[in-house]
């Protein structure tokens, strides 16, 4: 695929990654961020778990028809940060 080829599936993963996001019960996972890169998704924010971390990229990741790279940028805050 080309870049020009995936500009739309990603947009349209993005929409669809931003809307089951903010709708989660978790709400840190409604805090992220969700970018489209040049290949991929980007996922920005703070989580206090690696779970949830792990959780937001793979829920995510679902929504692809396709294998694209999403990079998972987001940061887990130690237990005295929280």
């Amino acid at each position: 695929m080309t870049k020009s080829n995936i500009r739309p599936i990603l947009e349209e993963i993005e929409s669809k990654a931003r809307s089951l996001l903010s709708s989660s019960p978790i709400s840190e996972l409604r805090r992220l961020k969700i970018e489209s890169a040049d290949d991929g998704l980007c996922l920005l924010g703070s989580l206090s778990t690696w779970h949830h971390k792990q959780l937001a990229q793979e829920l995510v990741r679902r929504l692809s028809p396709a294998p694209i790279p999403i990079r998972n940028l987001t940061s887990v805050r130690s237990e005295y940060e929280r």
